[in-house]
């Protein structure tokens, strides 16, 4: 843990706003950074007293703090390292894999949990779909540990099955080294495996501990603390910026390279854009700009607000509509859609695809989710031909949507002002003039993300780089700059009391009873009495109700909810 408290200084001289943000985050990070610590340390004396699998508990909950709020650094060798001890201790040796010359042909795909709106899922799912269409000889099968009670999609098990693979899920209350062994046993039957698992899941490192076979790991949660890069031989980054960052911030030495994200080039025949206005009783004579992400990253931050970008649109452009898919009239602006006259239109959360294509068709320029981008729903975007503005902060980089290919066109604006302008720009130009700009954007697209381009320009030199020797990271020199890692996660808080990401930590799934007791603990205090004029009462209360379920036993956790829906009907 080596780089805490190695936070790059950017644009020294801030307004006083951005300055008492700051603190803040900084507050946050050291909270995290505290607790992460503490947990470490009870794993490690789990470990001296002989119980495994209440170490990787540890383990799994200090992961989940830091994955939500970022403590100053990205990976820890010395967890990572613990982990593996275990899989070690624990865990039959694997048998010496018999080299061969051949490229990989059957692949495992080993997840935590799938969603059926999750980004994550669908990527796994799209990389299956282009290699089915492809790779005829490819064989990919998942495996899913840790699914629990959420539904599981059809459409991902339908993947795996197209091209005669398997689809794998782990019971519920298996334990850590049960779990292990299984990913274990069952990778032993294909030539490689790709980590498509959540950033807390110490799976991975129990599994791997000894790489004892090629191990590939896709980093879709690159903006955040992750575990399980030390089980592979190859890191695959989404972002340029990413494989930078991680050599400057001391990573383990596996190779990296770059995979963007695998997309599909859908068409939905629905219909055109003025019947999809129809069907959703849009106007047909304004001018849309959509935008779609998690309310989340719509949280403003000094010198970035999105209610602003709106007032000024809707200030610069009296024909404009701007639609949020998203966003609720509740949360996070509950006043914005009144004030705008119905020009800002929230429309929730969309799991409908068909809906949402319809969306996508009704739209004139796109704006990515502001001020923290939304990498697929742009991508999506230029697939569908539309013009894309993001924003480009150069200071905070992990925050925004990098893509070498929407770059190759056109790299967003990295301040409001400039951020507006450009929309109002575009949405000032005749339709063909904006049609020709989209077009750029969905070839750029077409090349680096779809089909057969992907598979050949990303996808297979990584896989190929399994087979080659792993290249040592550049390490981080003392004393050079890089954009502040107290951006990274605390976004997703905004101004959440410290105790609040402590109690998410202890609601990150499976943990022991002792673990979950010890995060209610350390959290009623600030969680109820650090109130000063957050206005999260309600969260708060709602919050603690859950830890309090989360340790009761499961006959007594429905009369809890019921009592909690009860009570918030009247808050």
């Amino acid at each position: 843990m080596s780089d805490l408290g190695i936070v790059g200084r950017q644009n020294t001289k801030q307004s006083p706003e951005y300055t008492a943000w700051a603190r803040r985050a900084e507050s946050l990070q050291r909270r995290s950074s505290k607790e992460f610590s503490r947990a470490l340390d009870r794993a490690k004396k789990a470990v001296a007293s002989g119980r495994p699998e209440l170490a990787v508990g540890w383990c799994r909950y200090a992961a989940s703090v830091a994955w939500f709020v970022n403590p100053g650094f990205f990976y820890c060798h010395e967890m990572e390292q613990l982990l593996a001890e275990i899989g070690q201790k624990h865990l039959r040796p694997a048998p010496v894999p018999r080299p061969s010359a051949e490229a990989p042909r059957r692949f495992l795909h080993v997840m935590s949990t799938a969603f059926e709106s999750g980004g994550h899922t669908r990527a796994v799912s799209r990389w299956i779909e282009i290699c089915a269409q492809h790779a005829y000889l490819e064989r990919h099968s998942i495996l899913i540990s840790m699914q629990g009670d959420d539904p599981l999609p059809v459409w991902l098990r339908d993947s795996a099955q197209r091209t005669g693979g398997e689809f794998i899920e782990i019971p519920s209350g298996t334990s850590w080294l049960q779990m292990a062994a299984k990913i274990r046993s069952k990778a032993l039957e294909f030539d490689a495996v790709v980590l498509h698992t959540h950033p807390n899941d110490p799976l991975p490192n129990l599994a791997f501990h000894d790489q004892a076979m090629p191990v590939l790991f896709f980093d879709h949660a690159d903006d955040a603390f992750v575990l399980g890069l030390e089980a592979a031989q190859v890191v695959a980054e989404l972002r340029a910026v990413r494989i930078d960052f991680a050599a400057r911030y001391g990573s383990p030495p596996a190779q990296k390279v770059l995979l963007p994200l695998p997309l599909l080039d859908d068409q939905y025949a629905l219909c055109g854009k003025s019947e999809a206005r129809t069907k959703l009783g849009l106007p047909t004579d304004a001018v849309i700009a959509l935008t779609i992400g998690h309310k989340l990253y719509f949280t403003p931050i000094p010198g970035y607000s999105f209610a602003a970008v709106v007032q000024s649109l809707c200030a610069g452009n009296s024909r404009v509509l701007i639609v949020a898919v998203g966003l609720s009239e509740s949360e996070p602006f509950p006043e914005l859609a009144q004030s705008m006259g119905g020009r800002f239109m929230p429309v929730g959360r969309i799991t409908d695809r068909d809906r949402l294509e319809l969306y996508y068709r009704a739209a004139d320029v796109y704006m990515d989710a502001y001020p923290i981008g939304s990498g697929t729903a742009v991508l999506d975007a230029a697939l569908h031909g539309l013009p894309v503005q993001r924003l480009f902060n150069p200071y905070e980089r992990l925050m925004w949507s990098d893509d070498p290919g929407l770059d190759s066109v056109l790299r967003g604006d990295s301040g409001q002002d400039e951020y507006v302008a450009r929309v109002l720009e575009w949405l000032e130009w005749p339709e063909e003039k904006r049609l020709e700009l989209g077009a750029c954007f969905r070839a750029a697209v077409l090349r680096d993300h779809c089909g057969a381009s992907w598979k050949l320009k990303w996808l297979e030199p990584a896989v190929r780089a399994l087979k080659a020797p792993s290249a040592t990271s550049r390490q981080r020199t003392d004393g050079e700059e890089y954009p502040s890692l107290m951006m990274a996660g605390f976004e997703s808080c905004g101004d959440w009391p410290a105790g609040m990401l402590v109690a998410w930590a202890a609601l990150s799934g499976p943990l022991p009873l002792r673990i979950r007791l010890s995060g209610v603990l350390r959290s009623i205090k600030p969680l109820l009495f650090d109130t000063a004029g957050d206005r999260n009462f309600r969260k708060r209360l709602l919050m603690f109700m859950w830890l309090v379920a989360k340790c009761l036993p499961d006959p007594m956790r429905a009369p809890m909810r019921k009592i909690g829906r009860a009570v918030f009907k009247r808050i």
